[in-house]
């Protein structure tokens, strides 16, 4: 039984006081252990009772000046620790420069705040503190430019959880963001107009005067970690199917197609690695569009260029295959 006697009522207009509330604390957490049996102690999941909060230190984004936050009305200044420290690594650590992580925050700030419900919060139910919208950028940067979550929670001072939850609020943020698209008005593929534009810069840049190329495709391994035996149950798809023996990696068929400019303006992602390039682009939405030679999705007479894994057709440009071929037929 609990023998602990219950704290005694707040007089009106009466504040507790700190040691009152780790008093009382101890004392609820003394009934709830008392009125539970061993066994029913071991089962419990979550914190243990009376356990500690383990506070971390928010680490910071370099920025040369005060940013507000317009839902907690306060300014924060973020330092340069981290890329302090990098030095010279840290574009290749981020895969972009300081500048372009500073606008690309600048466009998904509102987004971020939104996902991450950025907003004013009562004493106490924050132990860390907020973590601002650009550590949670940086966190997600720095994971899809390959860094470790462990690194990443040491780095940044912020939980495994927290690193996750992160990059999937980025990538949620960039998707329902109209300007990220690779053309125009959203579309999948790019107009008319932007085919010409994109044919008279490959013009502009090849040796032989190609100049009916609207676009380059190719495929792409994108590395993951093993499926589990309850992902692939879920997608229908058997786990030696995401492994690619080549390369003896686990992941998806990037397919995608660049400009002059090798900017993204196609992309599927949809087929596991053991897939083939041919498959997945004749499964694609624009691969069955382009199965028939009357479609109008390309400009007439222009062609998408790919490597030997593609079928030539009307829209369709592939090497000369073969090794047996003249100087010329190397060519192209």
């Amino acid at each position: 039984m609990c023998l602990a006697a219950p704290p005694p009522p707040l007089s009106h207009g009466r504040t507790m006081k700190a040691g009152e509330k780790k008093r009382q604390r101890l004392m609820m957490t003394a009934c709830v252990s008392d009125m539970l049996t061993e066994e029913e102690q071991k089962n419990l999941r979550g914190r243990l009772l009376g356990a500690k909060t383990v506070r971390r230190t928010r680490k910071t984004v370099v920025n040369m000046r005060s940013y507000l936050y317009t839902a907690m009305q306060v300014c924060v200044r973020i330092l340069d620790n981290m890329w302090r420290e990098l030095g010279y690594h840290a574009r290749k650590a981020y895969r972009m420069s300081m500048e372009t992580f500073d606008l690309l925050h600048e466009r998904l700030e509102p987004a971020l705040r939104e996902e991450f419900k950025c907003q004013p919060r009562k004493n106490g139910s924050a132990p860390n503190g907020e973590i601002p919208t650009k550590l949670r950028l940086s966190a997600a940067i720095r994971f899809f430019a390959g860094g470790s979550v462990y690194d990443i929670m040491l780095s940044h001072g912020i939980g495994k959880a927290s690193v996750y939850r992160s990059v999937y609020g980025v990538v949620d943020c960039v998707n329902k963001d109209k300007s990220f698209s690779f053309n125009e008005d959203g579309a999948e593929f790019p107009t008319h107009d932007e085919q010409r534009e994109i044919a008279k810069g490959f013009l502009a840049k090849s040796g032989a005067e190609f100049d009916k190329i609207v676009l380059a495709i190719d495929g792409m391994l994108v590395w993951t970690i093993q499926p589990t035996a309850a992902d692939c149950e879920y997608l229908k798809i058997g786990e030696r199917m995401f492994h690619c023996y080549r390369k003896d990696k686990y992941g998806y068929l990037l397919m995608a197609g660049c400009d002059h400019e090798t900017k993204f303006r196609w992309k599927d992602i949809r087929h596991p690695a053991a897939c083939s390039d041919y498959l997945a682009w004749m499964s694609s939405t624009v691969g069955r569009k382009l199965e028939n030679d009357d479609s109008d999705l390309i400009l007439p007479g222009h062609s998408i260029a790919g490597d030997n894994a593609f079928v030539e057709n009307m829209t369709m440009s592939t090497p000369i295959p073969g090794t047996n071929i003249s100087e010329i037929e190397d060519a192209y």
